[in-house]
């Protein structure tokens, strides 16, 4: 069952693929999961093979599907961290695009970027050292957003125009990320970084004063 598909995916046979949905009563259709991503006798997902011989617009089309793109072996590796290993780029970029996580550990303790970095595959290094710090940075725009909207998380510190400041650095920084989501260098991401903290740090500090000695200047003990 499903042995057609790992045969398409190695041959990169997209019209195939979509073949074996065409049947609403095949397996495909009714348990699309069992099928993409059932490993063979190695381990090896579809995906698995797809990420290793570089057939990115396989993994698109198993992703579209319903494959799992963070599926894992029994020992850990993933599809990100067989694309990182074999120095496939294209591949790489759906699979980051399409949530892949960059944290996932292989036996060996390494995740997607150290299984690169292994095999000396300093692009896909860097790409991955790149998705990280634009993750991290949506992170932090997403977390200060919900401290900034939450009364309890903000402990009511924040002004009107505390708020206003904050809720517009963080869309500043977010169309940016968005704009140049496949084009910055890490230098650039973390300058965006930087320059986010900075703008903040008057705002946010606020969370961390003082408020014995707040009060004691206002004269209420």
């Amino acid at each position: 069952m499903g042995k057609e598909l790992f045969d398409y995916a190695i041959k990169g046979d997209i019209e195939s693929i979509r073949q074996l949905f065409d049947d609403p009563e095949s397996i495909f259709v009714t348990d699309p999961a069992t099928v993409l991503n059932k490993r063979d006798k190695d381990g090896k997902s579809p995906m698995d093979m797809a990420a290793m011989l570089g057939r990115a617009e396989v993994i698109r089309e198993l992703i579209e599907r319903g494959a799992d793109v963070n599926s894992r072996t029994k020992k850990g590796y993933t599809a990100l961290h067989r694309a990182a290993c074999w120095n496939r780029m294209d591949c790489l970029r759906i699979l980051i695009a399409n949530d892949a996580d960059l944290q996932l550990r292989n036996i060996h303790g390494e995740r997607a970027r150290e299984s690169a970095a292994r095999y000396n595959n300093t692009s896909c290094v860097e790409l991955l050292d790149i998705a990280e710090a634009q993750k991290e940075l949506k992170q932090l725009i997403t977390s200060t957003k919900e401290i900034i909207a939450d009364p309890e998380k903000n402990m009511g510190r924040f002004t009107r125009d505390d708020k206003q400041s904050g809720n517009r650095y963080c869309d500043e920084k977010n169309e940016w990320l968005e704009a140049n989501r496949n084009s910055s260098t890490l230098e650039e991401v973390l300058k965006q970084k930087k320059e986010f903290d900075e703008l903040l740090q008057p705002i946010l500090d606020k969370l961390t004063g003082d408020t014995e000695n707040d009060v004691s200047k206002n004269g209420k003990k």
